[in-house]
């Protein structure tokens, strides 16, 4: 008997259990069944319309019932009917991926717990002008490949910048559409202004063609040029050698012996693993160090990579931040001289340099959101271009590289700072060798 009253007790707590779960009329309903209790929902009330880069923002009110669950737009985008939604606790919506500035149809319903929409609030859109359309890129021959320069990108939309080659050069008066293309890469950003380089091209001459696409596959227009890259190696490494003529100020530099040897700046090891350069002592600033390059050299550019094995590093502490490379055809003697950091006189500047950052830095200079294609680039792509235009010296023939630590991202947060401690993983010069 008290076992059957055991029993009776479960399936009595079972079966309350159902009956309350049936019974939920709450406001989000049975899953399986809709809530008869809710009314369809009231329109909303659109009160501004803003419009941005492809599309438009349109702010809503919503009407106090707490049984609508947010607000959809449907509109035709190439053809499609697409939807942007929102949820009841945001009052802006975005519609966006037009191709455009022409006038578009927007139909907004608020919808409920049920899916139900209510009667739609109908308005007209006009888009500003796309980064398709007010991008326009610009391509000219650099060492070793082409470089696509990118400007007016306001919004900072994210864009895949493709580019073509046709190699008959008779077809360079052909209709676009007609050329005999070849796709050499795809590049990504979403910069307002920025030059990206597409490196290990031959050096013939040839038709290239680049259009950008957004990111809802809308394309721009193609732009052609007939480019002839220009030549361009890596420096051999195995000439490099650490060269100190009495003034270089980097006093606390491991030695050779040391796990961190200053060889491992470019003996390849820092761009992988260990040993790396890593000067863990304090240094001055701004501080400098020599390497002999062991032939004659007029330099197109040099990469760098940060200590891959510290990623708080990343804009971020002992990486160099502000930078100059200088160079020398004369044997430095060391002697004092009256050039800028009392430098003698055979030393010329290649050019001073920012470590890069694609979605740039804040307006006073502080490094800001710290973007995956900032990291990127950070890790594996920085570059420094050698630029005459700026630098008069910048393609000089040089045989010694002065490599100029101004700041690190540390000590620049510290503008009283006059020492810092420095990491590094590994430096790699391009151009032409002579002898």
């Amino acid at each position: 008997m008290n076992m059957k009253r055991y029993f009776l007790t479960i399936l009595a707590a079972a079966l309350a259990l159902l009956a309350a779960s049936c019974s939920d009329d709450t406001v989000h309903g049975r899953i399986d069944q809709k809530n008869k209790s809710v009314q369809i929902p009231q329109p909303v009330e659109v009160t501004s319309v803003r419009s941005i880069s492809g599309g438009a923002v349109i702010k809503v009110k919503i009407p106090d019932d707490k049984y609508i669950k947010g607000v959809v737009a449907t509109y035709d985008r190439h053809g499609v009917k697409v939807e942007s939604r929102i949820s009841r606790y945001v009052d802006s919506l975005s519609v966006e991926g037009f191709a455009d500035t022409e006038e578009h149809d927007i139909e907004i319903c608020s919808f409920n717990v049920n899916e139900e929409k209510s009667e739609p609030v109908n308005i007209k859109i006009t888009p500003n002008a796309p980064a398709i359309m007010t991008v326009k890129p610009v391509m000219y021959a650099a060492t070793g490949g082409v470089k696509i320069h990118i400007n007016g990108n306001a919004d900072k939309s994210d864009l895949a910048v493709c580019l073509l080659r046709d190699t008959v050069l008779s077809h360079e008066n052909m209709p676009v559409s007609e050329m005999k293309w070849v796709e050499v890469t795809t590049l990504f950003t979403a910069s307002d202004d920025i030059t990206l380089t597409r490196r290990g091209l031959d050096t013939l001459k040839a038709i290239y063609g680049v259009y950008l696409r957004d990111h809802w596959g809308n394309i721009s227009d193609t732009t052609t040029a007939v480019l002839k890259p220009l030549e361009e190696i890596q420096i051999p490494k195995s000439g490099f050698a650490y060269f100190d003529p009495g003034d270089d100020n980097v006093f606390s530099i491991s030695s050779e012996s040391s796990i961190y040897p200053m060889k491992g700046l470019w003996d390849g090891s820092g761009i992988s693993s260990s040993p790396h350069f890593i000067a863990v002592d304090v240094i001055p600033l701004p501080c400098w160090f020599t390497i002999d390059l062991g032939c004659e050299v007029e330099l197109s550019r040099i990469s760098t990579w940060p200590r891959q094995d510290y990623p708080a590093d990343i804009y971020a502490g002992g990486s160099p931040r502000d930078i100059e490379f200088w160079g020398s055809l004369k044997t430095p003697t060391g002697e004092v001289g009256s050039g800028e950091h009392g430098f003698e006189s055979n030393w010329v500047c290649l050019g001073k340099f920012t470590q890069p950052k694609r979605s740039g830095y804040n307006a006073d200079g502080s490094v800001g959101n710290i973007t995956e294609e900032d990291r990127l680039y950070f890790k594996e792509q920085t570059e420094y271009e050698m630029d005459d235009a700026i630098y008069p010296h910048a393609y000089d023939r040089i045989r010694y590289l002065r490599v100029v630590v101004v700041s690190t991202f540390a000590s620049w947060e510290m503008p009283d700072a006059t020492t810092t401690t420095l990491q590094w993983g590994e430096v790699t010069p391009y151009g032409q060798v002579f002898k």
